[in-house]
């Protein structure tokens, strides 16, 4: 139940307003190392695995983190920090706290995968680099999510929630990369409200299932 919650969680999180403003440019740069469909997908995919790898350490570290501390009240603050973002979310207050970083950050991305001549590699690579702004931009579902990791206190379970959350961001990614042109009008015609109020659903409703663990 929970890991099927962190799995939407990662799809709401690539279409939130924040990611959305820097997919478009993400994707221009994946196609951009591509010729064809099959280029698309196979950047696609290693641009994947590279921010994959990136979630899953952050996983890893908050529950060790969890584990070392070993307080029973974490679950209870994993449930609070959920329920507060899931509220904040619905009722789109905005809690970007590192909005004037990112622009900053995506710019620094760009730069450390800008070798097209590596294709695969710089997708890899730039998966890596792009999960520092996917972590900025997916602030309040992140932090419900590594909160409630923290609580559960087992690394393996940090390393495969946030691997599956990942496999969740991947999701829009690779439709639209197979999608090419088409994907920019789709992302287009996203409600980013509608985003944020499902959003804010799915945390108030890890909030319920933490508590009554």
């Amino acid at each position: 139940m929970d890991l099927i919650i962190i799995f939407l969680s990662g799809i709401f999180s690539a279409l939130g307003p924040c990611v959305l403003s820097i997919l478009p440019l993400s994707l221009l740069y994946i196609l951009s190392l591509s010729n064809n469909r099959f280029e698309a997908f196979l950047n696609s995919i290693f641009f994947i695995l590279g921010f994959s790898l990136m979630f899953s350490i952050l996983g890893v570290l908050f529950s060790a983190f969890g584990y070392i501390i070993d307080l029973s009240i974490l679950k209870y603050f994993a449930a609070l920090i959920s329920f507060i973002f899931g509220l904040a979310l619905i009722f789109n207050y905005n809690i970007d706290m590192f909005s004037k970083e990112r622009g900053r950050i995506f710019n620094k991305v760009i730069k450390i995968a800008k070798n097209k001549n590596l294709k695969v590699l710089s997708s890899f690579i730039f998966g890596l680099a792009f999960s520092l702004v996917a972590n900025v931009c997916a602030s309040p579902i992140l932090a419900s999510i590594l909160s409630y990791i923290m609580a559960k206190k087992d690394v393996t379970f940090g390393f495969f929630a946030l691997f599956i959350y990942s496999l969740g961001f991947s999701v829009p990614i690779i439709v639209l990369s197979l999608l090419g042109g088409k994907g920019k009008e789709i992302l287009e015609k996203i409600n980013p409200k509608i985003i944020n109020i499902a959003s804010g659903l799915i945390l108030i409703i890890l909030a319920i299932y933490i508590m009554i663990l």
